[in-house]
């Protein structure tokens, strides 16, 4: 008799069902990790070869109207003041972002309510 043929159907039916969900699981979660765990060990490298620290900076031409990223290696005790800085720019730009969000959604709401009460004045 093989091994296949002494257990219950069920048991085999519901572990290959569960291992579906479970795989999609697991590759969703090395698919993120990857790709991290690949730019800390670069980061990594760079900081044990040369002594500084890789940062990507976002500079803005003027004359030109252009936005260009550079990557700078910085030394090891300016990065947080720097990250620092980005950080607020960044945060200021989502700010902007987020208040016309904001605005489109009272916008449609206040449509909404002068729907209900046109809706409600007809009937």
């Amino acid at each position: 008799m093989r091994s296949n043929d002494r257990g219950f159907p069920v048991f085999s039916l519901l572990y290959n069902v569960l291992a579906i969900p479970y795989n999609f699981f697991i590759g969703f979660v090395v698919g993120l990790a990857a790709p991290v765990a690949a730019i800390a060990a670069m980061v990594a490298g760079v900081r044990f070869l040369t002594g500084r620290m890789p940062f990507l900076r976002l500079s803005e031409d003027s004359e030109a109207d252009e936005r260009r990223l550079s990557l700078e290696l910085v030394p090891t005790d300016e990065v947080e003041e720097l990250f620092a800085v980005e950080k607020e720019k960044v945060m200021g730009d989502l700010g902007g972002l987020r208040d016309q969000i904001k605005t489109m959604i009272e916008e449609a709401r206040a449509r909404e309510r002068a729907e209900e009460t046109g809706a409600e004045a007809e009937a």
